[in-house]
């Protein structure tokens, strides 16, 4: 079996619930190949449990940080040329953002077993919050290895110090020219034009599946209905007949009633002339 290396072991270590890092820190330490990389990955920190949400955040969801990191960038562009508006509006997309990633990060956390109080809650969201306007910050938050939650002061760099276990990641590219940066902004305004262009399309397209399915369940109702009222027509067309059957009866035994009376009368004058006694 090959010996474990410091960068293997970070990467499992860091990993880990919370619960199990002490244990596999000594195992690792153990099945390293030589005493300075055993020292080396005992002195690894076991994060807090905000850090290792954050981490969890990062290992899970990559693209969520990528997210945070183009946000950053935005940021500094926007800060460099003094742009106003475009702050707002990405103030306003960075509370969104966030929002919804502290909630993901939660989920996760909980699906792995780990539940999280307010307190944590805040410093997750001070550590992505953070990532969201520095783009250093964001590459420490990447490497899925952070030693402690990081808060950005909205004016100085984030304080990255002793903020990720193992080597530091890469920073982050230098500014460009402001030409290059007006040119990235019309790109990313045209990306985002045609990503709500797409939302455009899709909400269109789910009304007119729902437009339709309400429109297959009104023909559906529709055509019960008229064999309903088709039905009804032949009932009362049997009940007109029956109807006219029964008036036709009606004038019959009128008739005959009205004939049996006439006779009966005539028979009774008939009798008095004879002298028959009358009835009483």
């Amino acid at each position: 079996m090959a010996d474990t290396t410091f960068e293997d072991a970070a990467e499992q270590l860091y990993a880990l619930v919370p619960g199990e890092f002490i244990a596999a820190r000594k195992a690792l330490s153990a099945a390293a190949g030589d005493g300075d990389t055993a020292a080396r990955i005992r002195a690894l920190r076991k994060p807090p449990t905000a850090a290792w949400v954050a981490n969890l955040l990062a290992r899970r969801r990559p693209d969520d940080i990528d997210a945070l990191a183009a946000l950053a960038g935005e940021f500094r562009e926007a800060q460099e040329v003094r742009d106003a508006a475009e702050l707002t509006r990405l103030n306003k997309e960075r509370r969104t953002l966030l929002a919804e990633l502290v909630r993901t990060a939660t989920a996760l956390a909980e699906a792995a077993g780990v539940t999280i109080g307010a307190g944590i809650v805040d410093d997750v969201s001070r550590t992505l919050g953070a990532a969201a306007r520095d783009e250093a910050a964001a590459a420490a938050l990447r490497t899925g290895r952070l030693l402690r939650p990081l808060e950005a002061s909205g004016v100085d760099p984030v304080d990255l110090a002793d903020a990720v276990a193992g080597d530091a990641p890469a920073p982050p590219a230098a500014p460009r020219g402001r030409d290059d940066l007006a040119e990235r902004r019309a790109r990313r305004e045209a990306e985002r034009a045609a990503q709500a262009a797409e939302r455009e399309l899709a909400d269109a397209a789910r009304g007119a599946a729902r437009a339709e399915s309400r429109r297959d369940a009104a023909r559906e109702r529709s055509a019960l209905l008229q064999e309903r009222v088709a039905g009804l027509e032949k009932e009362l067309g049997r009940v007109h007949a029956e109807a006219e059957t029964a008036a036709a009866e009606l004038t019959e035994a009128e008739r005959v009633l009205r004939e049996s009376t006439a006779r009966e009368r005539a028979a009774e004058k008939a009798a008095r002339r004879a002298g028959v006694p009358g009835r009483d």
